[in-house]
């Protein structure tokens, strides 16, 4: 027990001080006193825990509260990874969720980030932001995110179904959903047309989707990009259809304190046509972000609600036995300033509704007339005029 106790307390101060030298680059002043402030307290608990506590500690469930505590408040997706699952944990990034759930945090709880079209959590009709209390029979309250995540692949894997409690957000009541265990592939864009607008509706960046993006795009034609509900996906794709859309010039930004200032530069392959109208909202995240502000640095309007802020540049960080999924980046608007806590404002703001019964996507409605005002602007300065 005392060996257990020493780890436990040299693997807390590592973390510890590995953090305050990756987040100290990005503060100064008071922000800084404060990240040290709130470190030496954190520091203190953990001493004081381990020597005074009256029972035997449980190394288990005090690594989980490290990780959910110290590591989520850093950054939601970050996560403490155990050496013989960092690999398992690459492919969680690299491919679609399991049962294509994404998972946030909520209240404490597991939480409902998006279902991605075409998946067994898509055809259960679950919706962002509703808690999943339970994971068959293990709730999720203070359990780290990345567990879960794992959790869950290793049961589709397993070709299992798996049931969740959820609590639903319109009625404020618990239900059961089933996720089925079966072969799925994800629908990551749907494309439509509406008054001879073309609407590309982007639920997920996996590989491949920005050419399916260019070959689906019409050339001349006014285009609405809907980014409503884009959360999961990989950052080389959303730099990737970005340029389908922009000429020259710089794509995307992203800067880090050790990588330095990284920029994607545009290959020069646009098709052509007016910059599409982009529409954005509060599930608007991460990829979806870094796209939206790609093409509202081109002149793309954005339309809706604000969206997340959230668009950390996340990689894994070793130190002797330590393996962690943390923040070494962040993307940056085309202010220059961090997507991060700010999020992106739409130069055309529409009320967000998210109600049932609301039959008008008021939304795409206002993206598809600009389109259009942008596709014919004569005709809409003769509109003005009269």
């Amino acid at each position: 027990m005392a060996r257990f106790r020493i780890l436990f307390l040299s693997f807390s101060v590592m973390c510890l001080l590995l953090f305050a030298g990756l987040l100290r680059a990005g503060l100064s002043g008071e922000d800084r006193e404060d990240l040290f402030r709130s470190l030496g307290i954190l520091t203190e608990v953990i001493h004081l825990v381990e020597s005074e506590y009256v029972d035997e500690l449980n190394d288990e469930a005090l690594l989980m509260a490290l990780d959910a505590g110290l590591l989520e408040s850093v950054d939601p997706w970050a996560a403490v990874v155990p050496e013989a699952e960092v690999e398992t944990y690459r492919s969680l990034i690299s491919e679609p969720p399991a049962y294509g759930l994404f998972i946030g945090g909520r209240l404490g709880s597991a939480a409902v980030r998006c279902a991605i079209p075409g998946s067994p959590a898509a055809a259960a009709d679950l919706q962002s932001w509703e808690v999943i209390e339970k994971v068959g029979d293990v709730y999720t309250r203070g359990r780290p995110l990345w567990q879960i995540r794992l959790d869950l692949a290793q049961r589709e894997a397993a070709e299992q179904s798996v049931v969740l409690t959820v609590v639903d957000r319109h009625v404020d009541e618990r239900r059961e959903v089933v996720l089925d265990a079966v072969e799925w592939k994800p629908e990551p864009i749907a494309v439509s047309e509406r008054d001879g607008v073309q609407v590309i509706k982007i639920s997920a960046l996996e590989v491949g989707v920005a050419s399916e993006v260019e070959r689906a795009v019409a050339a001349g034609q006014p285009v609405v990009i809907d980014l409503r509900k884009l959360v999961w996906g990989l950052e080389s794709e959303a730099v990737a259809a970005a340029d389908v859309f922009i000429d020259e010039g710089l794509i995307a930004m992203r800067s880090g304190r050790r990588a330095g200032e990284e920029r994607f530069e545009a290959t020069g392959h646009r098709i052509q046509g007016p910059p599409p109208v982009v529409l954005i909202g509060p599930d608007t995240e991460g990829v979806g972000e870094i796209l939206a502000s790609a093409l509202g640095r081109h002149g793309s309007p954005l339309v809706g609600w604000n969206s997340a802020g959230h668009a950390p540049h996340m990689r894994f960080v070793h130190s002797g036995g330590l393996h962690l999924w943390i923040p070494v980046g962040q993307w940056l608007g085309d202010d220059g300033e961090p997507i991060n806590g700010a999020g992106l404002e739409p130069s055309e703001e529409v009320e967000f509704f998210d109600e049932e019964g609301e039959d008008e996507d008021k939304v795409l409605a206002r993206g598809i007339e600009m389109a259009l005002e942008g596709a014919h602007p004569e005709e809409s300065v003769l509109d003005e005029a009269a």
